[in-house]
């Protein structure tokens, strides 16, 4: 009798084992598959695992940085200054005023009649001496007073580079350029101040640049003709790599005569700033050239 009631109690200890165990598996099986995280200190391991496995996890989702946003071109206005200049193949001009003194617009087609410059400087003709007066004195070289500073300064740098110098001629009144005019077109045999190809040789009074006092014929030394040949001085050849450096441009170029309306004049030097000159020389411009891109 006590052998049948311990196998009696002998079974129900190994069945409710059995049960445990049972539960213990199913629960361990039931939970692997939500794991998150494993590895060293993440316990549970999935089914399958080794210790030497590298296990992926997709991150992309997290990770990916967002496509960048094309930044659109900027659209340039046609009819503003770089518009124009782009439409000709050519870089962005200088931001400036076209309505500012240095721009003063004067040719054939473009008088300014009587006009005068507020305030004469004179100059000495060959910048041996380098102090700029402003009281009328005939021996010397007039134009506006606010182009004689870098006027001088252009002169004593061609000194310095061992090239003589000489102001020939700066301001002229429309009295002294209808005088002008007049004695070329005598001496030409001409009346309208032309030669043969239709460029002005001498212009009009109200039509010429010296009116304006924003320019100066420069040679080497005086000369009482002035013609193509000064192209040939050291002097010239010095001033036209240089005269941007202060803000002049060679104002009548060769090959620009039908722009200008002028023949080539290698003597004729015209103030426009720094920034204007170094572009419209480096971009092979005239001046009006550079003037119709901001009108």
């Amino acid at each position: 009798m006590k052998n049948r009631v311990a196998r009696i109690i002998f079974a129900l200890i190994f069945l409710a084992g059995f049960i445990f165990y049972t539960y213990r598996q199913e629960g361990i099986h039931s939970h692997s598959v939500d794991v998150e995280s494993w590895g060293p200190a993440g316990g549970l391991k999935p089914e399958g695992y080794h210790a030497d496995d590298v296990i992926n996890v997709d991150e992309s989702q997290d990770s990916a940085e967002p496509a960048p946003t094309a930044t659109p071109e900027p659209t340039v206005d046609p009819d503003s200054p770089a518009g124009r200049a782009a439409a000709l193949g050519l870089p962005a001009p200088p931001d400036i005023d076209i309505d500012s003194w240095e721009f003063m617009l004067v040719n054939g087609d473009h008088s300014i009649d009587q006009y005068e410059p507020e305030q004469l400087a004179y100059l000495n003709q060959t910048a041996d001496e380098t102090d700029i007066q402003t009281a009328y004195n005939a021996n010397r070289c007039p134009v506006d007073e606010r182009i004689a500073q870098p006027l001088l300064d252009m002169a004593l740098g061609c000194k310095e580079a061992g090239l003589p110098v000489f102001l020939s001629s700066g301001y002229r009144s429309y009295s002294d350029q209808a005088a002008n005019f007049t004695r070329v077109c005598n001496n030409n045999g001409v009346s309208d101040g032309k030669d043969a190809n239709g460029h002005y040789i001498t212009m009009p009074a109200g039509c010429s640049e010296h009116q304006t006092g924003l320019c100066c014929d420069i040679t080497d030394v005086y000369r009482a003709i002035k013609n193509s040949e000064i192209e040939n001085t050291d002097t010239y050849k010095w001033l036209l790599e240089h005269c941007a450096e202060y803000g002049f441009i060679h104002r009548f170029p060769s090959g620009k005569e039908d722009v200008t309306g002028v023949m080539f004049e290698p003597f004729h030097f015209r103030y426009v700033g720094v920034d204007a000159a170094r572009y419209i020389e480096e971009n092979g411009l005239c001046f009006e050239e550079f003037v119709a891109l901001y009108l």
